[in-house]
């Protein structure tokens, strides 16, 4: 379809690794998934410029299993796939240039605030202790290493990733200009058109670069939470979007300025991006009346 001088594609995506992160953060029943969208300027393209994403996409049913395999390990090293491999340290570099504040091991936050013990394969049964977080995740070349009762959740930053090498690689192997998006995550590579990409959220067009939103209450539970403590965080923001050269960046300082709470608008009015904050509600909204 031909929109204000460029084409695109749109279609719905289940994230194949999402069912590996707890009951908690499953996407509801009759969840029509994630939306993708691919447009790009040179409308003979677009075919192959959709393959190109599912591709990459349909590569995260095999980074689902690996994962699977690495927890059940219970902290041995097991030998990965190159973008297993790539997400994790996006998501290990994300932790460090936080400070924690984007920790891929939050999930066993999350646990300490809903069970008394957790049974881990080779380690009995035992409280959930909040340890060394993310600095115990070991990751050696390919080599992968998450003790118990650790997890990695990668959805920090996976998605993030994967635009950004998919627009990239779309704009480099056909030469148009592409903008790639994945839920709320968005990426464009070479020319824009004239007035740049349409986008939903944060500025009206995107000419370049990154666009990422998190926010803290999703419908699937997915929301940004405090590492320290596993729950929403005490942040004056509902959401925020931040526009970045690099979509993993664009993500991190997203949700790290959610993860530090109320000191996050601060911290991140010094990491020299554009955002475009959501504040949270300050009275609950009436219901309708029926009359």
């Amino acid at each position: 379809m031909g929109v204000d001088g460029f084409f695109e594609v749109r279609w719905w995506w289940r994230d194949p690794t999402v069912a590996g992160r707890g009951a908690a953060s499953a996407a509801p029943s009759g969840s029509r998934g994630r939306a993708v969208r691919v447009a790009v300027s040179d409308r003979t393209a677009l075919p192959a410029a959709r393959r190109a994403v599912a591709r990459r996409l349909a590569g995260l049913r095999v980074v689902g299993l690996e994962l699977s395999r690495a927890h059940r390990a219970a902290g041995r090293p097991v030998p990965v796939g190159p973008l297993l491999r790539d997400l994790v340290a996006v998501s290990l570099g994300a932790a460090e240039a936080s400070g924690g504040a984007v920790d891929p091991t939050v999930g066993a936050a999350r646990l300490r605030r809903s069970v008394t013990a957790l049974p881990a394969c080779g380690s009995g049964w035992g409280r959930v202790e909040r340890g060394e977080g993310w600095r115990a995740v070991s990751l050696r070349g390919n080599l992968l290493a998450v003790p118990p009762p650790l997890w990695l959740d990668l959805g920090g930053t996976a998605g993030a990733y994967l635009v950004q090498r998919c627009a990239e690689e779309v704009a480099a192997r056909y030469g148009t200009g592409v903008l790639v998006a994945v839920g709320s995550r968005a990426a464009a590579a070479g020319p824009a058109p004239s007035g740049g990409w349409r986008v939903a959220h944060g500025p009206a067009t995107l000419a370049g670069g990154a666009l990422v939103t998190a926010d803290v209450l999703r419908p699937d539970g997915g929301g940004v939470r405090d590492p320290r403590t596993g729950a929403a965080p005490d942040s004056p923001w509902a959401a925020v979007t931040v526009a970045a050269p690099d979509a993993a960046r664009a993500a991190m300082l997203a949700v790290a300025a959610l993860a530090r709470g109320a000191d996050g608008p601060d911290w991140l009015a010094g990491q020299g991006v554009r955002a475009w904050p959501r504040t949270r509600r300050t009275t609950l909204p009436q219901p309708a009346t029926r009359w």
